[in-house]
């Protein structure tokens, strides 16, 4: 008895000395949940300053939030085992019950409340969350969304994608606040692209990451070499919805850009339209090719983008006023010009990412050269094209679609290129003398048939999140596939790799839980006694037979 008793003693001590000095876990989950990624890791282990995480989702939680409290806490202990990090869980509302002073405090910090609405048998009832976190290092900090939301989830797929997203979302908070050299972008201002306050959601999204800056084609046009220099001074050209045509010489500067190793990221659009007189009393708009003088540039890419516009039946709802005076009502109906793009491909641009709103957008149609192409946004099987010239009618939001029309497969909308490209201009004497000319260059390219990709609404004059439509307060996930895609283009592949992480995350079946309730609280009663008996008599035994 003695020599058994003395076994299990030094078993025990051993295995307890044995985790002190080697303190960890075995996660043998399928999915590896409980495993932090090499990004994180990588990111946690050249992290030399001390780390402070705020956790403001605390308190007395709907279910769904406090199981992303509970994920959100496991994370941050499995991140604190590989770097020291101080946690602190607040609730908001523990010192004050005045929740309007507290949201407006919070709202001060950009931290937007979500309101949950719990209904049940008896009575409904709000709830106000902050689901949000701040990590900062002393000297800055970073805000942290730990709920992920997109059009037609319920709340347990809006939990789902929030703990696919938590590694994610620290692990790039902690690499804001490390950054401290920067490639740069460079957004062009000339061709009318996209207004500053239309695209101030997404570049300031991007300044924790990348130096932003302003440019001009035209600046210098008697001067195309000084324009290339400082063109090339850029890790990225982003060219957000232009307008007016380019010319052959500027054409040639963009050209070597490319071929020189610069990327590209075109959000263009190939029809025209006016919005405005689409909502004036007619109710209709033409649309007409957007002449841009860009057919050959992207022929010889391997593009050809149609002049067309993409009807989708999956698509956005947009806002149509029914009635008149104070009778008019404002109601959501689908408009088959906005088609709603699931972002599904294994591309890392794309992938977790969800869906993203288009609106008027063409097709793109791909040509064989070098280059290696891959489609990341392209509209259902349910869709159909219809060639500019035509007249655009409001009313047929209102009209029933024949599904047998939209019998065109997947359209594709973004593609992007990467590889060898060789140049629009060999070949071909040049108007430009002394010009650093290559014929043949490796780069990347994004080019999106949508000009308004990037563009966010404005409310009051100031602009709101990219993705978000005030009119039927939807979200959208243009947003994180643009962010996606500069950090592919600048070859921060490892960054975003995180956000196609998958995880099996099991919940329970609520509907099944309220039919049959009774069995389910029997089952909770009674599994903890049984569980407790067993427990007594392997006890009782293990003593009897220690006693032997």
């Amino acid at each position: 008895m003695k020599r058994k008793n003395t076994l299990f003693w030094t078993v025990g001590l051993g295995l307890i000395l044995l985790h002190s000095y080697f303190p960890g876990q075995i996660d043998f989950t399928a999915d590896q949940r409980y495993t932090l990624s090499p990004t994180a890791l990588n990111t946690l282990e050249v992290t030399t300053t001390p780390l402070r995480v705020d956790v403001f989702l605390s308190g007395d939680l709907p279910n769904n939030f406090q199981r992303l409290r509970q994920e959100t806490q496991t994370l941050l202990e499995q991140m604190a085992r590989k770097r020291p990090l101080l946690l602190n869980y607040i609730n908001p509302f523990e010192d004050s019950d005045n929740v309007t002073a507290i949201v407006e405090e919070m709202l001060q910090y950009g931290l937007q409340p979500h309101n949950v609405v719990n209904a049940n048998t008896q009575r409904m009832e709000q709830t106000v969350v902050f689901p949000w976190a701040i990590v900062s290092d002393g000297s800055r900090s970073v805000r942290v969304s730990l709920l992920k939301k997109t059009l037609g989830d319920s709340p347990e797929q809006q939990l789902l994608r929030s703990i696919r997203q938590l590694e994610y979302q620290f692990t790039d908070a902690i690499i804001q606040l490390q950054t401290t050299t920067k490639k740069s972008i460079a957004v062009l201002t000339s061709h009318n692209t996209s207004s500053a306050a239309s695209t101030a959601d997404l570049l300031q999204s991007l300044k924790p990451y990348y130096n932003l800056a302003a440019f001009d084609l035209k600046a210098l046009q008697n001067d195309p070499i000084t324009t290339l220099n400082n063109l090339k001074r850029f890790d990225v050209l982003f060219i957000s919805n232009p307008k007016a045509p380019f010319t052959a010489t500027e054409k040639l500067v963009l050209d070597q850009y490319q071929m020189h190793g610069g990327a590209s990221l075109w959000a263009i659009n190939t029809i025209q339209i006016n919005r405005d007189s689409l909502f004036n009393s007619s109710g209709s708009a033409l649309a007409y090719p957007n002449p841009l003088n860009l057919e050959d540039y992207f022929f010889k890419r391997g593009l050809r983008l149609n002049n067309n516009l993409v009807k989708d039946l999956y698509a956005a709802p947009i806002v149509l006023a029914q009635g008149s005076g104070n009778q008019s009502q404002y109601l959501p109906y689908p408009w088959s010009y906005y088609p709603l793009v699931p972002a599904t491909t294994s591309h890392p641009i794309a992938a977790g990412v969800g869906n993203v709103w288009l609106r008027f957008t063409s097709s793109i149609d791909t040509l064989k050269n070098a280059a290696k192409k891959q489609f990341l946004l392209t509209s259902s099987p349910l869709s159909k094209a219809v060639t500019a010239p035509f007249i655009v009618r409001l009313e047929e939001a209102n009209q029933a679609p024949n599904p047998e029309a939209y019998n065109q497969e997947s359209l594709g909308t973004a593609v992007l290129l990467e590889g060898a490209f060789e140049s629009l201009y060999k070949n071909r004497v040049l108007n430009v003398d002394s010009l650093p000319f290559k014929a043949n260059g490796n780069a990347k390219m994004l080019v999106i048939t949508d000009g308004n990709i990037a563009e966010n609404q404005l409310d009051k004059g100031q602009p709101v999140e990219l993705g978000y439509d005030k009119w039927t307060n939807n979200f959208y996930n243009n947003k994180s596939f643009l962010q996606n895609a500069f950090h592919y283009l600048m070859g921060e592949e490892a960054r975003i790799a995180l956000r196609a992480k998958t995880l099996q995350v099991a919940l329970l079946d609520l509907q099944r839980t309220k039919e049959n309730s009774t069995l389910v609280r029997l089952f909770v009663a009674l599994i903890p006694l049984l569980f407790l008996g067993v427990l007594i008599v392997f006890t009782r035994f293990w003593r009897m037979r220690m006693l032997r």
